[in-house]
């Protein structure tokens, strides 16, 4: 039985049926009402019923933007890819999630993935219904609205039913190819190979598609329909193949080995300079025990800064307009305040602390603490690759340097103060989503257009963007100080 609902699958099991268990028609309808009620549940109905309109909002009025800003159609249909593509990359890693991380966000559960040992339920083809029924369900309501964007850059037509289908396609291809990667690379691991030799083997892919015909050669695979049916079927076959030999290689017994460690915590404790240092170091040593380590943030922020390259390098060669590498990456880097504070919530909830003789403001005021220390390597690291590989001017450097400070404090006080510890949750919350969206557009839009507009910039123009980020990081300051309370406040009336 799952924790949202009445069904119960083992009626469909018994001793006539297998050890394979239910049919996969009836497992996949299993499978789709409890990713509906966990959500709705979750979120409302209507809020989480209204997401997928907000994305088509977005993607229809970003692309008219795009357009009429002087952006080919061509470019902004790369760049719905790439979207599309790291997004495959993210959704890869659900049917993997520890139950812990998942009872965190819904409270105590029991999922049909996590009842292969009570039922006669076979893990790794559960494991596959899984990825199979999130590639469908996210199919519909992420890649879907997005494919609207061909509205404005096909024009109303008779035509124009095609046009979505065929976007649609093209974009749930290689969001299907993201999620492949993934579940490769989940799969490897649990197979023992170490992630340095996965990583590698990702970098040389890109170096080898790079070298063999740079942007063009990875845009023809990447925008599989705008390239040629050969791209389709190469893509397609690719992605048939890799999510195959993952399933099957997949080890659904793997556990990470138990190790003996020294007193880490007592260490690390004495090295933090505050009053909260116990807190702050539970939250950094939950970290770099959970499966992946502090490398996940930094993996994150390397995709974001990957996809964004790419996007830069494709508008490069199709106009001739580079944007300066220090603003445009100082400014998009800083979303990488969201994945990493996402990373330190995900292993323990408010109620957690009840236990403790602590205040839920002081442990909002050491998540701020640990996300300082983690997020400033992490956002640092790849922000220097990116003006190193683009050769930005030092005046373009700096600027980019205090909006990358500015505006990742200011994403992350405006993450913790809409949602607390819980920043996944309004991923597909329709009021939340949009109210982040809206104070992100706020202050990265304006940037870019600055960032594209003139190029290297200007000092005047650099100072004024620097005070900009100093300006936007002072509100994400005032944000995060005031959300302790906020939540504080919200969690008693609860």
């Amino acid at each position: 039985m799952t924790g949202t609902g009445s069904t119960d699958p083992t009626r469909a099991a018994g001793p006539e049926r297998s050890r394979s268990g239910l049919p996969t028609r009836r497992l996949l309808v299993i499978l789709f009402r409890e990713e509906w009620r966990l959500h709705t549940q979750l979120f409302g109905g209507w809020r989480f019923a209204l997401f997928p309109f907000v994305i088509a909002a977005l993607a229809v009025s970003a692309s008219i933007a795009l357009v009429e800003t002087g952006s080919t159609p061509r470019t902004v249909i790369g760049g719905l890819h790439a979207l599309a593509f790291g997004f495959g990359l993210y959704s890869g890693t659900a049917g993997f999630a520890g139950s812990d991380m998942l009872e965190n966000v819904f409270g105590r559960l029991s999922l049909l993935l996590s009842s292969s040992t009570t039922l006669p339920l076979s893990r790794r083809r559960l494991l596959g219904a899984f990825l199979l029924k999130d590639a469908l369900f996210y199919g519909v309501a992420f890649v879907l609205p997005m494919a609207l964007s061909s509205v404005p850059l096909e024009g109303v037509s008779v035509r124009m039913p095609l046009a979505i289908a065929e976007l649609w396609l093209s974009l749930y291809l290689v969001f299907a190819a993201g999620m492949a990667v993934t579940d490769a690379a989940i799969a490897a691991r649990t197979r023992g190979v170490p992630p340095w030799a996965i990583a590698l083997t990702v970098g040389l892919g890109i170096v080898g598609g790079w070298t063999i015909g740079g942007f063009e050669a990875i845009r023809s695979v990447l925008v599989p329909i705008r390239g040629s049916a050969s791209s389709v079927l190469v893509l397609s076959s690719a992605t048939i193949v890799v999510a195959a030999t993952s399933l099957a290689a997949y080890d659904p017994t793997y556990g990470r080995p138990s190790r003996t460690s020294a007193d880490r915590f007592a260490r690390l404790c004495g090295t933090v300079p505050t009053d909260h240092a116990p807190l702050v170091t539970k939250t950094l040593l939950d970290l770099a025990r959970s499966s992946g380590g502090v490398w996940k943030p930094f993996v994150s922020s390397t995709i974001l800064l990957a996809l964004v390259a790419a996007l830069v390098g494709v508008v490069d060669s199709i106009t001739g307009i580079a944007p300066a590498p220090g603003i445009f990456f100082g400014g998009v880097l800083g979303l990488s305040a969201f994945t990493t504070y996402n990373w330190l919530t995900q292993f323990d909830s408010l109620e957690d602390y009840l236990a403790y003789p602590v205040s839920i403001e002081a442990v909002f005021r050491a998540k701020r603490i640990a996300f300082v220390l983690v997020g400033a390597p992490t956002a640092a690291a790849p922000y220097l690759a990116a003006v190193v590989w683009f050769d930005a001017t030092v005046v373009d450097a700096l600027a980019g340097a205090l909006l990358l400070a500015g505006y990742a404090l200011y994403y992350y006080g405006l993450t913790v103060y809409i949602a607390g510890f819980d920043p996944n949750e309004f991923l597909f919350d329709a009021v939340r989503f949009a109210t982040f969206t809206v104070g992100v557009a706020v202050a990265l839009v304006p940037t870019l257009v600055a960032g594209f507009v003139v190029a290297p910039p200007s000092v005047e123009l650099a100072v004024a963007l620097g005070l900009a980020g100093i300006a936007f990081g002072g509100v994400g300051t005032i944000l995060s100080n005031r959300a302790g309370a906020r939540w504080e406040n919200r969690y008693r009336m609860d």
